[in-house]
């Protein structure tokens, strides 16, 4: 990636890289338009995943776009904010999700082994949790900033999608801050649900939006002053896939609070992006709908480490086997 400019600050760097993001490839894209087109409309076999095929089609640059190097992602984090909603320590909350993920029974790892795909977790600093934001930003500038460039770093060009999933300890709260920062309205419209930690969550995103109040007109600094160290490295995930032309499949909440960032930043920033899935998660539609994002399907699923993304990019790579096999 190229276009960072001499004596600028960090987030005016990644500004101009979100703002000068390539295109897809209209050729290809047209071209798989034109194939669907030949089907009698109540007859295709491919109903909405017609739309995602076209949209991979766009992005891989081929005409017949097929999954034969998928990586599955996950981030995970630890947010100081936790601490006051959850109750618990903040490190081992994070270091036991990361376990279950890289040792334990998570069926992520399973699922995307079944896809062929590359499976890897980046543990972005959880031994030390960003600051409770409650109190203060949960990251400097440049902490914030890094975490974003080290997301950037670790995108593999060899993937031809990639699907992208959390497991932030604390991130529900800083995502829920997110979307309230960016978007307005009640704090327990973006903050609620039926866990015991709901009042608690929804009084921080309260405090914390109006303690950051004067930051809510910039989306890199609402990512600093609530998001942790895995949000902001989804966020720079999110600009190498754009730059390098790879799909990503969105999982869950809190990943599409990472993609609201960029969306704040420029409307078309996440048109590389499709949503795997509605979860269950509280706000996951809500967010949805103002990200502008159909989702794949709808499984009730309510964990967002990637595993409802990994289970629709199985069924997106059945329809591009299929498309091959209609078109030939």
């Amino acid at each position: 990636m190229s276009g960072m400019t001499v004596d600028s600050t960090p987030f005016e760097d990644i500004r101009h890289l979100v703002k000068t993001m390539p295109g897809p490839r209209i050729d290809a894209r047209d071209a798989v338009k034109e194939q669907l087109s030949s089907y009698v409309a109540d007859l295709s076999p491919f109903g909405h995943y017609g739309e995602a095929l076209t949209w991979l089609a766009g992005w891989q640059g081929r005409a017949d776009p097929s999954i034969d190097r998928p990586l599955v992602t996950v981030f995970a984090g630890s947010q100081g904010v936790a601490k006051t909603v959850i109750g618990s320590d903040v490190t081992e909350g994070a270091q036991a999700r990361v376990a279950a993920l890289t040792k334990g029974g998570a069926s992520v790892r399973g699922m995307a082994s079944t896809h062929g795909a590359a499976f890897k977790v980046y543990e972005m600093g959880i031994e030390y949790p960003s600051a409770d934001m409650t109190v203060e930003p949960s990251l400097s500038e440049r902490d914030c900033a890094a975490a974003i460039a080290f997301g950037m770093e670790v995108v593999a060009e060899g993937a031809d999608l990639i699907v992208l999933g959390n497991a932030g300890f604390g991130s529900a709260t800083a995502a829920a801050a997110i979307a309230h920062g960016i978007f307005g309205g009640n704090a327990a419209y973006w903050a609620g649900g039926n866990t015991d930690s709901a009042g608690a969550r929804i009084e921080a995103v309260k405090t914390a939006t109006y303690l950051h109040r004067e930051h809510l007109s910039d989306p890199l600094h609402i990512l600093r002053c609530f998001g942790g160290r895995d949000i902001a490295g989804m966020v720079g995930a999110l600009i190498a896939a754009r730059h390098q032309s790879i799909p990503v499949l969105l999982d869950g909440y809190v990943v599409c609070a990472a993609a609201a960032i960029l969306h704040k930043i420029s409307d078309d920033a996440l048109a590389h992006c499709y949503a795997g899935h509605l979860s269950a998660e509280p706000a996951h539609g809500a967010l949805l709908d103002r990200l502008g994002l159909k989702p794949l399907m709808e499984a009730g699923i309510g964990v967002g480490d990637g595993t409802g993304a990994t289970l629709a990019m199985g069924s997106l790579m059945a329809a591009a086997n299929g498309l091959r096999t209609s078109g030939g």
